[in-house]
């Protein structure tokens, strides 16, 4: 897989000729090809990216992000702590080893970068560039978190009870069932009766399950006889680890699909949560009508539940939740502020019973609808000491910054030009 490093160098190094200015951070121009290479560099398609509206909320809120990096910066400046050459160079050389550490051989790395247009010399100007403005908004907020943090509360749940608006900015808890459909590949017949040929062999004393991996797996167990080793819950896909966890040892299940394809599974061992199998699987690769299909579905039943159907009847219909003791989709209080992107999105202004859009999850694997509970209490005491530590950092710092970046907006002066 190619390090994000260099993507994100490639996007700042390609020419973009949408060279309009949108805001103006002090003396410092925010172009719009930036909040497009933001936008990508985040997960947005290139195309959808190129074509987004600058009223939009994700423009917008790229464009928020590009302007607070830039006050930072011009802070920094004020203060004397921009960082100087050789810090610059050090890190320079830090993200070109993080570069070259995506790529097999140098030639690899080299002929990537061709293959974008640059060199290993351009690359470099591009990283130091950008790396000046990167390190001093960091050192500006490291000078400041330092000091902010010291006066930081020591009871994590009377903060939080004294201070209900900022806990639902930053982490907005909230009470949250889900229904989760996995996408499985279509047109799998063929696949299926053949795995299904090859357990009838086995079954029959005909062949061992190991030789059968070896012969007809398409993946790299085939050379291990289809051993997987041992793995526990949330190891694997949930479809997987429901049939997985379904078998006593020695006792084969499938054929069934996967987002990754058609299997057989032989469950070989068992150590109280742990178990090790075996599996045989033909490859199917999924397809954007695969994951149109699985959208539908999900709409389908939320139009059910919307005409009266019973919430936990359609998950222990239709969801497979990685937790196969989750029967009734409850995820408990779900801290969705740490969610990012459609995910954040879909919950955001929910009402207690309301069902979210389809939201498209683990990397176009799996789909999911939340709902959002109608008891929205939150028991703070469900968490553990640490977990409320950590939120309380979480809360109490980003408080700090919101109120920073406020106080720099009023010094330092932001035009924006859409």
């Amino acid at each position: 897989m190619i390090n994000a490093v260099v993507c994100a160098a490639v996007l700042l190094s390609t020419p973009i000729t949408l060279e309009r200015v949108v805001a103006v951070v002090g003396s410092e121009p925010v172009l719009h090809s930036d909040v497009i290479s933001l936008l990508v560099e985040t997960g947005s398609g290139e195309e959808a990216a190129y074509g987004i509206d600058p009223s939009s909320p994700s423009y917008q809120l790229a464009m928020q992000q590009l302007i607070e990096e830039k006050l930072l910066v011009e802070a920094a400046r004020r203060e004397g702590i921009y960082p100087g050459r050789q810090e610059i160079e050090d890190a320079v050389d830090q993200a070109m080893d993080d570069a070259r550490s995506g790529f097999s051989s140098e030639q690899e790395f080299i002929n990537y970068l061709s293959s974008a247009g640059l060199t290993v010399s351009s690359l470099r100007d591009s990283y130091t560039s950008m790396m000046g403005d990167k390190l001093a908004g960091e050192n500006y907020v490291r000078e400041k978190a330092g000091t902010a943090m010291q006066a930081m509360p020591t009871d994590p749940v009377t903060y939080f009870n004294e201070n209900p608006e900022v806990v639902q900015e930053v982490l907005a808890p909230a009470n949250i069932s889900w229904i989760y459909l996995p996408v499985l590949p279509g047109d799998t017949s063929e696949a299926e009766n053949l795995l299904s040929q090859v357990r009838i062999r086995i079954e029959a004393g005909e062949i061992t399950f190991s030789a059968a991996a070896a012969e007809y797996s398409q993946d790299g167990s085939a050379a291990s006889g289809g051993d997987l080793g041992w793995f526990g819950r949330g190891d694997m896909t949930a479809v997987f680890e429901r049939m997985a966890y379904s078998l006593e040892p020695g006792e084969i299940g499938g054929p069934f699909l996967t987002p990754f394809g058609v299997h057989l599974i032989k469950l070989t061992d068992r150590n109280e949560d742990q178990v090790r199998a075996s599996h045989i699987i033909i490859v199917s690769d999924l397809q954007q009508e695969d994951l149109d299909r699985t959208v539908a579905q999900a709409e389908s039943i939320i139009a059910v539940i919307n005409s009266g159907a019973d919430f936990v009847e359609q998950v222990r219909s239709y969801s497979f939740d990685p937790d196969p003791g989750n029967v009734d989709g409850f995820l408990g209080t779900v801290n969705t502020g740490a969610w990012e992107g459609e995910m954040r999105n879909s919950v955001s202004g929910l009402t207690p019973g309301e069902l979210s859009r389809p939201v498209v999850v683990e990397q176009n694997m799996a789909v999911a609808v939340f709902r959002m509970c109608e008891d929205q209490t939150v028991d703070w005491n469900d968490f553990s000491d640490e977990e409320l530590n950590s939120m309380l950092q979480s809360v109490f710092w980003q408080s700090y910054y919101t109120s920073m970046i406020e106080s720099l907006r009023s010094d330092i002066p932001v035009e924006i030009n859409l």
